[in-house]
Formats: structure tokens, sequence, C-alpha cells
């Protein structure tokens, strides 16, 4: 579809006529990636819980080269940093403290509390976190 309007674009304007996506649709489009991903990475790993207390069947083993290339894939996509704090929540934020969750700013030794997906993405933002944005 996006190949379409940019055709409808350039022969209405001509050749010449450079069409670009602007940096709003490019940042929706970065936070639904990166929310779709940690949310699904939650799941899976719900599920992966799930299966073990209730049935006893231990997948990890199985599971394991999948989540190799994963969390390859997350680390290259995203950086070391976001991919930490990506992990951390999947894996470690259900663990229940009386502190709560954080992420904590390197630079300040700020602690930013975080209960959502959404709120993991914006502090990380915000801290500039990110690789490439």
């Amino acid at each position: 579809m996006k190949d379409r309007i940019k055709k409808a674009l350039l022969s209405i304007s001509g050749k010449n006529t450079k069409v670009e996506e602007n940096s709003k649709t490019k940042n929706n489009k970065h936070k639904k990636f990166f929310l779709s991903t940690l949310n699904t990475l939650t799941s899976i790993q719900e599920r992966t819980d799930k299966v073990f207390t209730e049935y006893g069947l231990n997948l990890i083993m199985y599971e394991d080269l999948y989540f190799q290339v994963i969390e390859d894939l997350v680390y290259e996509h995203y950086g070391d940093q976001v991919a930490e704090v990506m992990f951390w929540w999947v894996n470690g934020q259900k663990i229940d403290s009386e502190e709560g969750n954080y992420i904590e700013d390197e630079e300040t030794g700020k602690k930013h509390k975080v209960n959502t997906p959404l709120q993991v993405y914006n502090i990380c933002k915000k801290l500039k976190l990110f690789k490439n944005l």
C-alpha cells in the first residue's frame, strides 16, 4: 500500500519529487513495533511458565535455540541497553518486590518507576537508550 501511495504522488508531482515518511509516523511505527515485540516476548515466557507449572513440562531446552535467535535479533535491532531492559522486563519484572520495578539512569542514578510496557518504552526513549532513534 505504501508503494501505491508513493507511485500515485510521484505521478501527480513528477519524478523529481522526493517522498519521505515524516518523523512522527516513524516514531509511531517504532513504538508500536517495540510494544508488540515486548508483549509477544512476555506472552511466550508466560506460556512457557504455565506449561511447566500446570503440566510439569520443561520446554526451556526445546525453546533455547529459538530464544537465542530472538535475543540476537533484539540486541541487533535495539542495541544493548534497550535489549537488557526488555529481557529484564520479560524475565525479571514478575518478581514481586516492595520497591516496585524501576529503570535506573546510569548517569544520574535516578530511578524511573515502570509498571507497563508503554512506560518501559517511554523511559527508554526519555533516557535515550535506543540505538537508532
